[in-house]
């Protein structure tokens, strides 16, 4: 017998397939399989992926590195001296940086897409076994379940 459910992409889906393999159905009997969103196939797993942190640090890192070479230019007068001047206008020119990248990039980012692509379940089990499954995949939220007899 085999059975076909259908999942969102979520924990629930976790759940059934180790409720699934504690119960007793073997690995080699359940098969899962992603199903696309997309026509074409996406370019952004081929160019390596940099988020909106990422450059925001790379901005702060900049702006702290100018930011200490004037805070210890200025320490030398001061009487904390060249280095502790020079790392508290690194701090400060850091988080101003970012802050402000933050704030103008707030909105460009790619964001996840807000449905993750649906997950295929097929299980192949016992006749005696397939109420089981279904019961159990109700449990955790499939959104259809089918069942169908094996190919003979």
């Amino acid at each position: 017998m085999l059975i076909i459910g259908t999942f969102e992409h979520s924990l629930e889906l976790e759940q059934v397939l180790a409720v699934l393999e504690h119960n007793g159905i073997a690995r080699k009997h359940i098969l899962v399989i992603p199903m696309d969103t997309e026509p074409t196939p996406s370019v952004r797993f081929i160019t390596k992926a940099r988020d909106l942190y990422t450059k925001g640090f790379e901005v702060g890192v900049a702006c702290a590195t100018g930011s200490a070479v004037i805070g210890t230019s200025i320490g030398f007068i001061l009487p904390w001296g060249p280095i502790f001047v020079g790392l508290i206008a690194a701090v400060i020119g850091f988080t101003i940086a970012l802050g402000i990248y933050l704030l103008i990039n707030k909105g460009t980012h790619r964001h996840l897409p807000k449905k993750l692509p649906e997950i295929t379940i097929i299980v192949q089990c016992l006749e005696e076994q397939s109420i089981q499954v279904m019961e159990t995949m109700w449990e955790y939220r499939v959104l259809t379940v089918g069942r169908a007899p094996e190919p003979s």
